[in-house]
């Protein structure tokens, strides 16, 4: 069971911290995973180091999906942490296989899958893009319910918290990440937090949302919001 998410690595954090495009966390409990690895490993290196976050205790890898804001440190968690699986979309396991080498264990995750006690992957979603053309989620088990981990949402986040709600049947208590929508138009946006409401209980937005979606979450969902930024710990 999950204890804590970490927030290691934002284009926001807390003082003491490096901001930088890309996103990462340590996901911290009976099995400690990682949930993709940010754009920088200096900067992965120094806020994991900063918040005390020991890459040794990694248990897993988790790769959302393979754009560069989210694998840049893969290969420096290697280096900590060899022979560590790595889950990432069926569909990129050939990419990692070769970037790797023999430094992890390559899982390609299709289907939805449980990948250790109390985790799964939503299996893969379709981005509507050419490359990546998939994306996968984390959901993990809570003592206060179902936490949904996402990488960028590029599926829609909608979609994404959908299919986590259908695959755990109930509704979340989470949803924290990457909400892709800082291209998004106000009303869109506004539209999204209000659907959201029907599958988790809070939110905890960050990276790709943008500014204006942080602001407009922060707004529909108020005491149910959660600033998220590099340095943010939410315990369960």
């Amino acid at each position: 069971m999950t204890e804590s998410i970490i927030i290691l690595y934002d284009n926001r954090a807390k003082e003491g911290l490096t901001p930088d495009w890309g996103f990462s966390a340590f996901i911290k409990g009976e099995t400690n995973i990682l949930f993709d690895t940010g754009a920088s490993e200096k900067v992965l290196r120094k806020n994991a180091e900063a918040l005390s976050i020991d890459l040794l205790e990694t248990d897993g890898i988790f790769i959302s999906h393979n754009h560069w804001d989210h694998i840049g440190g893969l290969k420096f968690v290697l280096t900590k942490k060899h022979h560590t699986e790595i889950f990432v979309p069926e569909s990129d396991a050939e990419f990692f296989e070769e970037e790797i080498s023999e430094a992890g264990i390559v899982i390609p995750i299709e289907d939805p899958t449980v990948i250790a006690p109390g985790m799964f992957s939503t299996g893969m979603m379709p981005t509507g893009m050419k490359d990546p053309a998939f994306e996968h989620a984390l959901v993990t088990t809570t003592e206060k319910g179902n936490v949904l981990v996402t990488g960028c949402s590029h599926p829609g986040i909608e979609k994404i918290a959908e299919e986590a709600v259908r695959l755990s049947e109930k509704k979340l208590y989470l949803i924290a990440g990457g909400f892709h929508l800082y291209k998004k138009e106000e009303k869109t946006i506004e539209r999204i937090a209000e659907k959201l409401k029907d599958f988790t209980e809070f939110v905890a937005p960050c990276h790709c949302t943008g500014e204006k979606g942080i602001e407009v979450f922060k707004k529909t969902f108020k005491d149910r919001f959660i600033d998220c930024r590099a340095g943010t710990e939410i315990a369960f």
